[in-house]
């Protein structure tokens, strides 16, 4: 027991508080209230306002009215796992009475039910303290595609933050939530986490039910957990995974795939060729990668070079075939009456997609089957494929410059993880030379989200 005066220090000491799970838990032992953490959290939100993190703020009384609420379920002895925890999530996520925009005003919808991730979440707990900026319609891997003011990235506002989900990443990388929910078709749930020097956990598609999202993709589209350590995505994973009959793409295995950390499978990684690996000039991006191998060595794992073009050519065919298409789906009315509310650079991605004939699109689908065949041989014999997350990173200015190019090689490790269905994980590495961090990701087979886990544990540890 604590006594009050105790507790009004511990409190004080709030804005100094870092909202990792471990730091938030050791609070809440010491007397913090769940109430008094989000009412911190709802402080730091109201702070970075402008500057284009969120779309969307929870006010403030009623974030800390379901703190307060959280707080006298726990006293009356329900288990709730993320209490005290903060979250924010992405614009295009529903949160029931929010409106999600996708960041296109013009799109708005008023949803009125949340999402199913969102409501697994405060079933734990956690409570939403508002919505986050984005590439539009997620089409993007870097952030500028956004109504001013950009979200700049959380360690130097020259650089991108990463995209689509760029608000989610830099919420959490600035301490403003515990953690963020985004989404992930080519790369979403881990470019925007390398760029700000956090964990950006992608899962298994189908394991987290994505039923109450608009879709970029609805066959490659997953939900991924942003924060600043390993272990606090997977708690948060624990929470959300699971089999949901709303969802036709909700894996029918879901409930049974074992997430709790285990050794991995042998010792033996994947890593693309040598003479595969591109960095763009990126010198810094080129020695820092040589690193992180270099520590997972330490770590006792033995690495192998594989042929890296099936995945490439994978990436390729989400946004350079005819399954570009899809994304009219959910997005072709507003271009057909909205193209005004468009970003350029959106509409330049998508409207390829209207020039594709039927066949076109069973070819890209034959295609990518064979490609599927031919990267599950290469892996066979590993735990996990390891590569750089991102190959370089670019400042705003020069994304603004050249902004289909360069969006397209920070996809260059990411694009072909979701068509060929395997799970991933983004985890901080060596610092740059430059100062920026980089970042190491594992790819996995579908639902061995867990052996990801221990291979993220173990190179944060190193």
């Amino acid at each position: 027991m604590h006594n009050a005066s105790s507790t009004e220090r511990i409190a004080t000491d709030l804005p100094l508080l870092s909202f990792t799970f471990a730091a938030v838990r050791a609070a809440r032992q010491q007397g913090v209230s769940a109430r008094a953490l989000v009412a911190e959290s709802c402080r730091r939100a109201e702070a970075v306002a402008g500057e284009g993190i969120f779309t969307a703020l929870v006010p403030a009384e009623q974030a800390i009215r379901r703190a307060e609420e959280f707080d006298a379920r726990a006293r009356a002895g329900e288990v709730l796992p993320l209490l005290g925890l903060t979250f924010s999530v992405k614009d295009n996520i529903h949160v029931a009475g929010m409106v999600t925009t996708s960041n296109c005003p013009a799109l708005a919808i008023m949803p009125q039910e949340s999402a199913h991730a969102v409501a697994l979440l405060e079933r734990a707990g956690a409570v939403l303290i508002g919505k986050n900026t984005m590439d539009q319609f997620a089409t993007g891997l870097n952030g500028t595609r956004s109504p001013e003011p950009l979200c700049g990235n959380a360690l130097d506002r020259r650089y991108i933050p990463g995209g689509s989900s760029s608000g989610s990443a830099v919420a959490v990388a600035r301490d403003v939530v515990a953690f963020s929910l985004g989404s992930d078709t080519g790369g979403s749930g881990r470019v925007p986490a390398a760029c700000n020097g956090i964990v950006g956990l992608k899962p298994t598609i189908g394991l987290v039910s994505t039923h109450g999202l608009l879709y970029n993709s609805r066959i490659f589209d997953c939900v991924p957990v942003f924060t600043r350590v390993a272990a606090d995505a997977y708690d948060v994973l624990e929470q959300i995974a699971g089999y949901d009959p709303r969802d036709p793409c909700s894996r029918a295995d879901a409930d049974r795939i074992d997430l709790s950390v285990h050794v991995p499978p042998g010792n033996m990684l994947a890593v693309p060729r040598e003479d595969q690996l591109q960095f763009f000039g990126d010198t810094h991006s080129r020695v820092a990668f040589a690193e992180n191998l270099e520590r997972l060595q330490q770590c006792g794992f033995a690495l192998t070079e594989i042929d890296f073009s099936p995945f490439a050519a994978a990436g390729r065919l989400v946004f350079q075939s005819a399954m570009v298409a899809e994304r009219l789906c959910d997005y072709g009315e507003v271009i057909a009456t909205r193209r005004d509310a468009i970003h350029p650079a959106v509409l330049a991605a998508i409207e390829p997609g209207l020039g594709y004939s039927a066949r076109e699109a069973f070819e890209a689908l034959y295609e990518l089957k064979r490609l599927q065949r031919l990267a599950a041989m290469a892996l066979e014999p590993f735990a996990a494929l390891v590569v750089p997350t991102i190959p370089t990173i670019f400042t705003i200015e020069d994304m603004l410059a050249e902004p289909m190019t360069r969006n397209t090689i920070m996809g260059t490790y990411t694009y072909f993880v979701n068509p060929l269905d395997m799970c991933a994980v983004s985890i901080p590495g060596a610092r740059r030379g430059d100062g920026l961090p980089s970042a190491l990701c594992f790819a996995g087979r579908a639902g061995e989200d867990s052996v990801l886990r221990s291979l993220a544990l173990a190179f944060e540890r190193v």
